[in-house]
């Protein structure tokens, strides 16, 4: 019997242990002989489905989800604009967009710049400068890009210049 009881949904054990609270309570109001045995157990009913009620919501219950699934994404604290713009133009330079890879040009020329001055002590025209960098990314820095840049060819440069 307490087996089929279990499997009941909560809401209908909760139901039940009110049914019975309630017949038990009727039989104690009908029978004069029963008036005080009735209620006691008609009492006993009712704490039991608020027992049952009780430990129905403390099993069911889950953590409350605060955050809002509309809102917009926010950049998270110390995040820099110029990173995200500088993917921006990345993106739009491997989609095929001139102007954005013209600018991603000049971004790894001055980085390149950079990076042999502080580390080699060479300027981007010497040829020590075309040694340290290769072939490929030395003739992608002194001439401008006639061809598109694939992501590949990006990485391998950027790849280059932080071993430098």
């Amino acid at each position: 019997m307490i087996a089929r009881l279990q499997r009941l949904a909560p809401g209908q054990q909760v139901m039940a242990a009110l049914t019975v609270a309630v017949a038990v309570g009727a039989v104690a109001v009908t029978v004069p002989a029963l008036h005080d045995v009735g209620l006691l157990f008609a009492s006993a009913g009712l704490v039991a489905a608020v027992a049952v009620l009780a430990a129905s919501l403390w099993q069911h219950q889950h953590a409350t989800e605060w955050s809002d699934p509309t809102a917009e994404p926010r950049t998270p604290r110390g995040a820099d604009a110029r990173i995200a713009g500088l993917a921006q133009r990345i993106d739009a330079a491997v989609g095929g967009d001139d102007t954005a890879g013209r600018r991603v040009h000049e971004t790894l020329a001055g980085l390149a710049r950079e990076r042999l001055r502080d580390r080699r002590g060479l300027v981007l025209g010497d040829p020590g400068a075309g040694a340290a960098l290769g072939a490929d990314l030395a003739a992608y820095l002194t001439d401008p890009a006639t061809t598109r840049l694939t992501a590949d060819r990006l990485a391998t440069f950027i790849t280059t210049l932080e071993e430098l």
